[in-house]
């Protein structure tokens, strides 16, 4: 079940601390979810299964826009729909706000993750290459910026539509031939 996190406790922060580490090996301190959360300045689903955290995604609000901070799921929970699911609610809340476009970054080797935004319609707009330095060893890793905004909803909406209505239409066509 996903649930949207409005009120943050210490507990529920170290929650979200945690699922981030596990999954990325890395994660915001929870003492700043928790003070974000609180400020309005993040927003977090998570999706629950017997009271136990196996999806989460994160945003923040920027002027005009939200920013995607991270959403993950963990291993064993995988392959069940459930980022597709948490990408459903921030589609929802987006479409219900002021906000003009949603952006994130991307790591260039996470293919699944750019599946699941192109699904969604989202479009490529630029590359960065970031220097993470990790016990003394250094990694390139190719982001990509990605971002969709409200005219793209239109026009993916009016898109499969007329998609919708031509595939209607032909196989009303089709009866009639039988």
């Amino acid at each position: 079940m996903i649930s949207e996190i409005i009120d943050c406790d210490n507990e529920t922060a170290r929650s979200l601390e945690n699922i981030e580490k596990l999954i990325f090996g890395t994660a915001w301190n929870y003492e700043i979810i928790q003070e974000k959360i609180k400020n309005k300045k993040f927003k977090y689903w998570i999706y629950e299964v017997e009271n136990s955290i196996k999806g989460y995604l994160g945003i923040q609000f920027l002027e005009e826009e939200i920013e995607i901070l991270g959403i993950g799921v963990n291993q064993g929970s995988r392959r069940k729909n459930i980022a597709t699911e948490l990408m459903d609610e921030l589609i929802e809340y987006f479409e219900k706000s002021e906000y003009k476009k949603i952006i994130l970054e991307v790591r260039e080797s996470n293919t699944v993750a750019q599946r699941l935004y192109k699904k969604y319609g989202f479009k490529k707009i630029s590359k960065r290459k970031i220097k993470k330095t990790k016990s003394k060893k250094k990694t390139k890793v190719n982001t990509e910026k990605i971002y969709k905004t409200r005219s793209d909803w239109v026009k993916n909406a009016l898109v499969n539509k007329s998609m919708y209505e031509k595939k209607y239409k032909e196989s009303k066509e089709k009866i009639k031939d039988i």
